[in-house]
């Protein structure tokens, strides 16, 4: 198996057609149109791994949120005869320390469904086969109430969702014990909901209940991914 970075278009529609579009619900999936742009405007990376024969096996997306200078995790995903044979785990496993040292962000992040709230089917794949795979891959769960936000005004926001640390750069450890500092946490999910949903809006419950989870004293606490219960949904 190879990874190769994607930087045209036919690449991109053929990684859309053939494996996002089938893997993910339509409320959690951009356009066709906004991944293209994406890679136009450099906001981010997609990468693919094929097989020895050139075949398509999967793909990862990457966008890069500038302002908390954190990398997303947007997605992650393979062809459903590709699932169990290796492939993500290499793609992710290069992936990460690949953006650590290219764009030195604060924080690399994945979001993904909480399996106590998200049923898996043999399209989409199984939540708790995939939060047993990022745990493997050293993948912590942010104590925060976490909703995937509205991606355009079409969609709807996907809530019971957790947010996941892959990478903290070491001088974002918060104050106590197994947390991160805010900081870079508010500055992303401020990009991010301004871009997905046009503004912040604090007497949303739903944002409001992210933002005191950002303002707990000593930092946003980390938690094992298996101990993810324990977080309240968002």
């Amino acid at each position: 198996m190879r990874i190769v970075r994607v930087t045209d278009d036919a690449t991109t529609e053929l990684l859309y057609r053939q494996v996002l579009l089938p893997s993910f619900p339509d409320d959690q999936l951009v356009t066709r149109e906004s991944l293209l742009t994406d890679l136009h405007e450099e906001a981010g990376e997609i990468f693919v791994v094929r097989d020895e024969a050139g075949a398509l096996l999967g793909g990862a997306v990457g966008s890069w949120y500038e302002d908390g200078r954190v990398m997303l995790l947007s997605y992650l995903a393979m062809t459903e005869a590709s699932r169990g044979t290796g492939a993500g785990t290499l793609l992710l496993g290069n992936l990460v320390p690949e953006w650590a040292k290219r764009y030195d962000p604060c924080l690399i992040l994945a979001e993904v469904e909480r399996p106590d709230l998200h049923t898996g089917n043999s399209a989409h794949g199984d939540p708790e086969a995939r939060l047993r795979f990022y745990h493997r891959l050293g993948a912590r769960a942010l104590d925060l109430p976490y909703f995937q936000p509205a991606l355009d005004r079409q969609k709807a926001r996907v809530p019971g969702m957790l947010l996941l640390l892959l990478h903290a750069a070491p001088e974002f450890a918060g104050e106590r014990p197994e947390s991160v500092t805010a900081g870079p946490l508010r500055d992303f999910l401020t990009e991010y909901l301004v871009e997905a949903e046009g503004e912040v809006a604090r007497q949303d419950p739903a944002i409001g209940a992210l933002w005191q989870g950002l303002e707990r004293a000593g930092g946003v606490a980390v938690l094992p991914v298996d101990r993810y219960a324990q977080i309240a949904a968002g």
